[in-house]
């Protein structure tokens, strides 16, 4: 097999690669994957003064409402986030960071700007712009076929 025949698969691999590197780059933190990203999306929600609810979880990451709670009760538990109500409806509570869960957050940043940094020096600029171009049409054709 002729990896230049199936470059998704050499994408797939690339992509299992890089997911090793940041959760070694992160395993200090114990954070997992996912639990690292719902914290990195809370974040950038409380910089743009946004309030985040379980719902928008499930919308923005594509799981199971049961998969967002079990990761939500998770993060609480390690001090990271914590729910607070919302005024007139008992039953919604917005996700919000703990103050060590922005400083968790912001020590993941550091560290993936590190690791974007390592992957930028093994491209030229040309390459990188060759590179992004071909991810977005990647993405936009899938996008277009996608059947959910």
């Amino acid at each position: 097999m002729q990896e230049e025949n199936y470059p998704m698969k050499a994408m797939m691999n690339l992509n299992c690669i890089w997911h090793r590197v940041i959760e070694n780059s992160m395993a200090d933190l114990g954070l997992t994957s996912i639990q690292s990203r719902m914290l990195g999306y809370l974040y950038f929600q409380l910089q743009n003064g946004k309030q985040v609810f379980q719902k928008e979880l499930e919308e923005e990451f594509r799981i199971r409402k049961s998969s967002v709670t079990s990761v939500i009760q998770m993060l609480e538990k390690k001090g990271l986030v914590r729910r607070a109500g919302v005024t007139g409806d008992a039953r919604r509570k917005e996700l919000m960071l703990t103050e060590q869960g922005i400083a968790v957050q912001e020590t993941v940043m550091e560290r993936l700007d590190a690791l974007e940094g390592l992957v930028n020096e093994a491209l030229s600029p040309k390459e990188k712009q060759i590179w992004l171009s071909c991810i977005r049409k990647i993405e936009t054709r899938l996008k277009e076929a996608e059947y959910d």
